[in-house]
């Protein structure tokens, strides 16, 4: 996961543009949709929660690694 900031949009359809709007989808529940899991329900976060999780997300980049020479195409 590391890089998930500079990875959007998100999910198969690129439909969700930030990590704050995925956090929301998920924790929403979700869309319905005819194939839509029975097991895939609302997390029902705290605010403080999504934002500690968008948090541990946003620590998850590794800016050394997106600017290394070395790394890029």
């Amino acid at each position: 996961m590391r890089n998930v900031e500079v990875t959007g949009p998100y999910m198969h359809d690129g439909s969700l543009r930030t990590l704050a709007e995925v956090i929301e989808h998920y924790n929403s529940g979700g869309k319905d949709h005819p194939n839509k899991s029975n097991l895939f329900s609302s997390l029902n976060l705290t605010q403080q929660e999504k934002d500690e999780l968008l948090a541990f997300l946003l620590s998850l980049t590794d800016n050394e690694f997106l600017t290394n020479n070395q790394f890029k195409k």
